[in-house]
């Protein structure tokens, strides 16, 4: 195993990867790098400390190069000051999502159920119940790769989920009523694909990523006909949607029967996240 001072490390990152990002960015990159993969301040750094290489570094250098998001080549991520592992199988978790978690908390009362659906790495489910412990989770997802790495971030981080493969679009099969169910479904557009930087399109999973041009709210129709029949009175639905869809995601929910809809937006500013209540009849 190699030894090597972080700052010459960082300038090897840097170097290596400037061909295909700005120099600013890359050098981020490059202290990311660091913080993933050494938990390295840049105190740290500016002291110099060493760090030991692991035996494929070369490798993962080169995924780096290739375009390869960071987080996928480190293996981990961070989401709501947790860490959370990834790989190929899941979405990177973005920080709009973190405020998909707090719409959650902000509508589950104390031992309040919940259930999240395309659960990915589980950074939603696994957040929420570090959060609030006596909220009782359960998470779903199609992918039997996804949902490995669920529960392997649940183990880690200590937090009891209930994991199970379910497709949202064969819902009428599983069992169980919440009393908030939350989802960040696929919700890109494949029209949309040439707007995102190719460190997405060409390595995040499409499965969860993108939906027809021509039914873009497909998920969202199953999410809603699904939380309207297993939510329990008064119950929420939660939702982490397409900016460009806000409007008619809203439309769609009150068609279906959803009470009360709001859409809310992001720190950016973009419609990102919907709130609809079910009747209490």
């Amino acid at each position: 195993m190699k030894s090597i001072a972080s700052p010459i490390l960082i300038q090897q990152i840097t170097d290596a990867i400037t061909p295909h990002y700005e120099p600013s960015e890359a050098r981020a990159i490059a202290f990311r790098c660091l913080d993933l993969g050494w938990n390295l301040s840049s105190m740290d750094i500016i002291l110099k400390k060493e760090v030991d290489l692991p035996v494929d570094w070369d490798k993962r250098l080169a995924r780096l190069v290739a375009g390869e998001p960071l987080q996928y080549v480190m293996g981990k991520t961070y989401f709501r000051d947790h860490l959370f592992q990834v790989n190929a199988d899941t979405l990177i978790p973005r920080p709009e999502t973190e405020e998909l978690v707090d719409l959650v908390l902000s509508h589950a009362p104390e031992n309040a159920s919940v259930l999240d659906v395309g659960t990915g790495s589980g950074c939603i489910p696994i957040s929420l119940k570090l959060e609030r412990p006596s909220l009782s989770v359960e998470a779903w997802d199609i992918s039997t790769a996804a949902l490995g790495i669920a529960r392997q971030n649940a183990n880690a981080l200590q937090a009891d989920i209930e994991f199970k493969q379910q497709d949202i679009f064969d819902w009428s099969t599983s069992e169980g009523t919440w009393e908030v169910i939350v989802s960040n479904p696929p919700y890109v557009t494949e029209g949309e694909k040439k707007e995102m930087a190719n460190h997405v399109v060409d390595f995040e999973p499409h499965l969860a990523l993108f939906v027809p041009n021509d039914d873009a709210l497909k998920y969202y129709e199953a999410l809603a006909d699904f939380a309207l029949e297993r939510l329990t009175p008064r119950g929420y639905l939660c939702l982490e949607i397409n900016q460009y869809f806000g409007t008619q995601t809203v439309e769609l929910l009150f068609s279906k029967g959803f009470q009360e809809v709001k859409l809310l937006q992001d720190f950016k500013g973009n419609d990102r996240m919907i709130v609809a209540q079910k009747s209490g009849l």
